[in-house]
């Protein structure tokens, strides 16, 4: 009770001793060189993503056979989405300080290789981290079709109310698509913002001479065409099988509550496996406990932040949620069937 002698009121409380536990763990993570930066393992996993993207791209201009291509065009697809990790690490300052390096990583790998547009990912990411599943903040919330709380599915009508009755299944269908969708909402936000994103449009543009002239020339429209599609086709399941599992199904916050940064962020994200294979394969996100608690965090550093912080959280009772990715992707199931059954029939 405070020298007033007026009772501490328990969001006061609470918020106070969230603010506590972040700064005990960011001196424990500190005083392990969790916040040191990595640029070497960024030079190289850069020079990887660039020489595996080449020579894939390189070995569908010889006109291949069916194995072949199928190949060159999965390694496509799977460097496609570990470009947008580094992207992902650019942007939140984890890979250098200097705001126009960040950028020029940025547009490389998101905007030149893949297409998703760096001003359209920095947008959409900005709004995600700080409201992470808060009602009516974060984007990752709002779908047109998808009902990810009980008012979105209330308020489906037309085909969203269609597919948000049988959600469960058709998500692990509709993701395929993602790749698709992705491309299509940065040109929507080129189009509402032409003069900021005017470094986009330029780039955006080699991006498509890059896949639409050469292998025009090379293989033809038509098979120029089906590569591209073929690729951003298989970039969806990649993409659903890392982001699907990360937030859906955990608390969702009301606009209203206020939760510390700490209890928060614990309260909403989960962790996946944490073998080394784990961290390649799905870029460092499956530590994403720890990357949602320090964005600015270098990935590399993520796995030793991860021991100390579930430690951590044992010690001060915390909740810690760390799963297998099958496990995890059976709660998202059921999730999405809860919330079709709020929606109107």
């Amino acid at each position: 009770m405070p020298a007033t002698g007026k009772p501490i009121e328990p969001a006061v409380e609470e918020a106070g001793r969230g603010q506590r536990l972040h700064r005990l763990l960011i001196a424990e993570l500190s005083a392990a060189g969790c916040f040191r930066p990595s640029p070497a393992r960024s030079a190289v996993y850069g020079v990887f993503i660039l020489g595996t993207y080449a020579a894939a791209y390189a070995m569908l201009l010889t006109g291949p056979g069916f194995a072949v291509r199928a190949l060159s065009l999965v390694v496509l697809a799977f460097v496609s989405v570990h470009a947008g990790f580094l992207a992902h690490e650019a942007g939140h300052g984890a890979i250098t300080r200097d705001r126009r390096i960040a950028e020029c990583i940025g547009q490389v790998f998101n905007t030149l290789l893949t297409a998703l547009c760096y001003a359209h990912f920095s947008n959409i990411h900005r709004a995600h981290h700080p409201h992470c599943n808060r009602r009516g903040s974060d984007p990752d919330l709002h779908s047109e079709i998808f009902s990810m709380y009980p008012q979105a599915a209330r308020e489906r009508s037309g085909l969203g109310r269609l597919i948000s009755r049988h959600q469960a299944v058709l998500i692990w269908i509709l993701v395929w698509l993602q790749g698709f969708t992705l491309k299509i909402d940065s040109l929507r936000h080129l189009r509402r913002d032409p003069r900021g994103t005017r470094v986009d449009q330029t780039v955006l543009v080699l991006h498509a001479a890059l896949w639409f002239v050469p292998p025009v020339l090379v293989l033809g429209a038509a098979d120029a065409l089906l590569n591209y599609t073929l690729t951003t086709l298989l970039i969806g399941p990649y993409l659903g099988m890392i982001f699907l599992v990360n937030h859906i199904g955990t608390r969702v916050i009301e606009p209203d509550e206020r939760l510390p940064h700490f209890e928060h962020e614990i309260a909403v994200t989960r962790n996946l496996g944490g073998t080394r294979l784990h961290d390649f394969l799905f870029g460092g996100l499956n530590n994403h406990i720890e990357h949602h608690l320090f964005p600015s965090m270098a990935t590399s550093r993520l796995r030793a932040a991860r021991r100390i912080t579930r430690e951590f959280c044992r010690r001060h009772g915390v909740a810690y949620r760390e799963t297998s990715w099958f496990a995890a992707a059976r709660e998202v199931a059921s999730h999405f069937k809860a919330m079709s059954a709020f929606v109107p029939r």
